[in-house]
């Protein structure tokens, strides 16, 4: 079974990557599969990092240094200790891979996302 679906997954993501993301007609013809391998690549390893979280968190909302606390007058206002906070929702977008390039990437990745959504 997985012999038969996984090719058919790599087929329908190679069509449906070609749809939302078309190769420019300025492009060299001839490197047309070499650079869809790498834009696919590309858009792996962003997807790769989308995570959706959604829980308790536990935070200790006084914690300072001791060096901390003496400048602080209202440190008394706060509990100290950790607490469980009410459960949240955390969307992340972190690239998967330690060396990815940061900057322009996270804007495109975010557009990207907006496409294949």
């Amino acid at each position: 079974m997985l012999d038969q679906g996984i090719p058919a997954l790599v087929e329908a993501y190679g069509k449906r990557f070609r749809e939302v993301l078309p190769y420019p007609a300025d492009f060299p013809a001839e490197k047309k599969d070499s650079y869809e391998a790498f834009s696919k690549a590309v858009t792996s390893n962003l997807f790769g990092g989308v995570g959706y979280f959604y829980g308790t968190s536990i935070v200790d909302r006084k914690f300072s240094y001791e060096w901390d606390e003496e400048e602080d007058g209202n440190n008394d206002e706060l509990e100290k200790g950790a607490k469980l906070t009410e459960p949240k929702a955390l969307l992340t977008a972190t690239p998967s891979r330690s060396f990815f390039p940061r900057g322009f990437y996270w804007y495109v990745s975010f557009d990207l996302l907006g496409n294949f959504c």
